[in-house]
């Protein structure tokens, strides 16, 4: 029986009941007959319009509170993360938000609105529970949302715009863990570079190691077939990259969750996106075995000649470096690996000397001349920390490449090395040199170019030139550095020393007589100095 027909048999009982109960009090049973026929109607009518009504509103309600909803959640983009952060997307830019806030923007809609005023916290409450499961990395940025995180990422820090898309989609294959077990080689430069997104999606998104897989140092565990290549130009700025993220980090993030998910992964957009320098430089390990590098390192820079000419491993070893550096690529094979693959490749190899027999470099000369150079011509000052009040010497890169050029002329050889290549020989060939900046080599010097002398022997100048045009108490270190800038045209001096040196030097000679940080008192030159 339905609970209907129950409740229909119930209320025939309940009338039985009663008649039976009173059917010898005339009374009652006119009491009866008057609530049942008379009164009974009318009271069922009103309750059923009265219900009818409250039908109608609730109906009316619920529609007005799903367009509502639909309507305010389509307005306002809101998101949420299980981090327990809200997000909210203007069609230009992610940014996080309070609860607080989106409830009161919430509720004041809902009393301008007016409709939905007796089902206020109820709707609330309905919308901040759809709000909690619509992810934040379920958003589609709009056209201008990703231009700009392009436009941020290229050209400054990537050579394509492609490459810029492919970098993104790594950091989103990452932050929605699709975990494809794939190593991304990276310079020690952008490793910085990194950093700074990890910090950026922690605080913002709650997501830690968004970069993990990126690694600066190949591991002979890692499988060739794991490992892709990433390249970033690296004159950028620290600085300027962390600004960059200040504004736009969350956009950056958001974009990448995008790209993630329209590309599949970053495999999938190498291999139906990618151009092909793109694809051949991510892919080139996946696709080259160990042997092939090498092979492709000795057709470019290794020469075999007769058995009178040998190569010492440690010029094999740089020169190897060279190869890597010309090629953007990590070091992917160890040291002891190349070694033994160009043994057995070549066959003389002299284990006493540690050199291989009959062949040579057309990189080496310049690099076999500059080591000749400094061996002849640069002192390393091993104890200049030692000595108290004694001035540090030192050699600014681009300075060795003028000393070196020079030097050449004098023994006819090449002169011309880069600064870059200097840097690799000095970090090379003499690691414990001490260098700052890449820039200044630190406690040595020349014997070619006696700085210190030239600077003192310059000051005798100076003071004539002070005496004779200068009536002002003090002499700003501008004005003495040009005039040792003319003492050296005068005299005909070929080097002259940076204004950075020169002033380190005052500091150093006339500390006593120095005001206002960049000023001297004339009075010193007066007296002899």
């Amino acid at each position: 029986m339905t609970d209907k027909l129950k409740i229909e048999a119930l209320c025939i009982d309940a009338i039985k009941n009663l008649t039976n109960k009173y059917k010898d009090d005339d009374y009652m049973i006119q009491r009866i007959y008057n609530h049942m026929v008379t009164y009974l109607p009318n009271t069922l009518k009103t309750e059923y319009k009265n219900h009818e009504k409250r039908l109608n509103r609730n109906n009316y309600l619920s529609e007005e509170q799903q367009i509502f909803i639909q309507v305010f959640l389509s307005k306002n983009k809101y998101y949420y993360l299980p981090n327990n952060i809200f997000y909210e997307y203007d069609g230009d830019r992610y940014l996080i938000v309070k609860e607080d806030d989106i409830i009161h923007k919430l509720l004041s809609t809902i009393s301008k609105d007016g409709v939905l005023l007796q089902w206020k916290y109820k709707t609330k409450s309905i919308i901040i529970k759809q709000i909690k499961e619509r992810s934040l990395f379920c958003s589609i940025p709009e056209t201008d949302t990703i231009q700009n995180v392009l436009n941020m990422l290229y050209p400054s820090f990537f050579t394509s715009k492609n490459s810029a898309k492919y970098f993104l989609t790594i950091l989103g294959d990452n932050i929605l863990k699709k975990n494809l077990n794939q190593i991304f080689l990276v310079s020690q430069k952008m490793k910085q570079f990194l950093t700074e997104i990890d910090s950026v999606a922690l605080a913002s998104i709650g997501h830690n190691g968004t970069t993990n897989n990126f690694m600066t140092k190949y591991h002979e565990n890692h499988s060739y077939e794991h490992c892709r290549l990433i390249k970033i130009n690296e004159n950028f700025s620290i600085n300027v990259w962390r600004e960059l993220l200040k504004k736009i980090g969350l956009d950056l993030l958001c974009v990448a969750a995008h790209y993630s998910k329209r590309y599949e992964n970053s495999d999938k957009f190498i291999e139906n996106k990618a151009d092909e320098e793109l694809c051949n430089y991510s892919y080139y390990l996946k696709n080259t075995s160990q042997n092939e590098i090498v092979n492709d390192f000795c057709n470019k820079y290794i020469v075999e000649v007769s058995d009178d000419l040998q190569m010492e491993w440690k010029n094999i070893h740089f020169v190897w470096k060279q190869f890597l550096s010309n090629s953007c690529l990590p070091n992917v094979i160890y040291s002891n690996t190349l070694k033994t693959i160009l043994k057995e490749k070549y066959g003389l190899y002299d284990e006493i000397n540690d050199t291989f027999i009959g062949i040579t470099s057309k990189y080496l000369p310049t690099h076999s001349n500059f080591i000749k150079f400094w061996e002849n011509t640069i002192s390393v000052d091993i104890n200049s920390n030692s000595t108290i009040n004694t001035f540090d010497n030192e050699l600014e890169i681009d300075e060795l490449a003028s000393l070196f050029k020079e030097w050449s002329k004098n023994n006819l050889s090449n002169g011309t090395i880069s600064e870059e290549n200097i840097l690799k020989i000095l970090i090379h060939f003499f690691p414990t040199i001490e260098i700052i900046e890449d820039k200044y080599v630190l406690n040595i010097t020349s014997n070619m170019w006696n700085k210190l002398n030239d600077i003192d022997n310059s000051l005798v100048y100076i003071k004539e030139q002070i005496l004779a045009d200068h009536n002002l108490a003090l002499i700003s270190f501008d004005d003495i550095y040009n005039y040792y800038c003319k003492f050296c045209k005068s005299n005909s001096l070929q080097f002259l020393v940076s204004k950075r040196y020169f002033e380190k030097y005052l500091y150093f000679k006339l500390a006593d007589h120095i005001v206002y940080e960049k000023f001297i008192n004339t009075s010193i030159f007066l007296s002899s100095l």
